[in-house]
């Protein structure tokens, strides 16, 4: 499999569980089983998570590895500010606040620490394209990513970005999940929040390895059925989600008692949504859409836990590990958030990035 097809894999993945996770964004994993059972399908486009993503794909194309934080909050203001000339639709708090700090004159890291938001998973939701970069190269990938997160995040925002890029580096030379998990963890201090969540998400999967070993063996089972029509493999995927469920049930409970912060008014929190979508990767075994419905499934961040576990898992299984129907929804983005990406598609970026590695 080339770079270009893992590439491909990554940034698609990526905007497919962005959109499929975007109406499941916090809400709990009890609510989604009520509306849902288990979401499978996407119902409308990505959200600031794919458009971020972009834009930070199109640094790294003219910036290489000579990337720094400078660049970056040049760009911010030459091609972000200027067209925000009313809400940024779908932005987050560190977002915002990067862009009121960096109109104030402020520069990184300060623009990052001013706001108090810099914990958020605002850089994660857009760090795969750096494991792109740096396939085979965690640690590259890493610090390209903090050059990147030093503008808008601070502390455990930046490590969890830093462990995104590290995993998805790892992922596009086609590592064993574990092998990927690890990756994530060799990039940021084994003492810090997002490392002590990452690893209790994993113990929490590996602990459980039979519950989705059962549900990996049904879904392979229904789709080597080749007299079902595409829509009765989903149907059938469906249902036996939906039975499955008695099984996750008690897994997600204690995904949750393990890192979510429920106390905490809001659900972007680096820490619990890295560390969620790399449980996600694990019990998905790093099929793209198993890793990404169980992700969806976790409620909280949902679209960018769904466009973490997509990215990683795209990257590790291509293009073609992308289900089709996901594929086909993906379009060019409008710029809703960001007016500078509008038009763009992700395969386009993709091949960008991949050009030359």
């Amino acid at each position: 499999m080339t770079y270009r097809d893992r590439a491909r894999g990554c940034l698609l993945g990526l905007a497919a569980g962005d959109a499929l996770g975007a109406p499941a964004e916090n809400l709990t994993p009890a609510e989604i089983r009520r509306r849902w059972g288990r979401l499978t399908e996407i119902e409308g486009g990505g959200t600031d998570d794919t458009e971020y993503a972009i834009f930070a794909s199109s640094l790294l194309v003219r910036h290489g590895h000579a990337l720094t934080s400078a660049d970056v909050a040049r760009a911010y203001r030459t091609e972000i500010i200027p067209r925000v000339t009313g809400p940024m639709r779908g932005a987050g708090f560190s977002e915002l606040g990067t862009i009121e700090a960096l109109r104030r004159g402020l520069e990184p890291p300060l623009s990052g620490l001013v706001h108090q938001h810099g914990w958020s998973d605002g850089l994660a939701m857009r760090a795969a394209p750096y494991g792109v970069f740096c396939p085979g190269d965690p640690a590259e990938a890493a610090r390209l990513v903090e050059e990147d997160g030093r503008v808008s995040q601070s502390g455990e925002g930046v490590l969890g970005g830093r462990a995104v890029a590290g995993a998805v580096a790892a992922a596009m030379t086609g590592a064993a999940p574990l092998e990927v998990v690890a990756a994530a963890l060799s990039v940021i201090p084994a003492d810090s929040w997002t490392a002590r969540d990452i690893v209790r998400a994993r113990d929490v999967i590996v602990a459980n390895d039979a519950v989705f070993t059962r549900d990996s063996d049904a879904r392979d089972s229904v789709a080597r059925d080749s007299d079902m029509r595409d829509s009765d493999v989903r149907d059938s995927v469906a249902r036996d989600s939906d039975a499955s469920g008695g099984d996750e049930l008690p897994v997600v409970e204690a995904l949750h008692q393990a890192v979510v912060v429920e106390h905490y008014p809001w659900t972007d929190v680096a820490p619990e949504a890295v560390a969620l979508a790399l449980a996600a990767y694990l019990a998905g075994g790093g099929d793209v859409e198993a890793t990404v419905t169980f992700g969806v499934s976790l409620g909280r961040d949902a679209d960018t836990i769904g466009a973490i576990a997509g990215a990683i898992a795209g990257a590790g299984q291509g293009r073609d590990g992308v289900p089709e129907r996901w594929a086909s929804r993906i379009g060019p983005v409008t710029g809703k958030c960001l007016p500078v990406v509008a038009g763009r598609h992700v395969l386009d970026v993709a091949d960008e990035l991949a050009e030359g590695l």
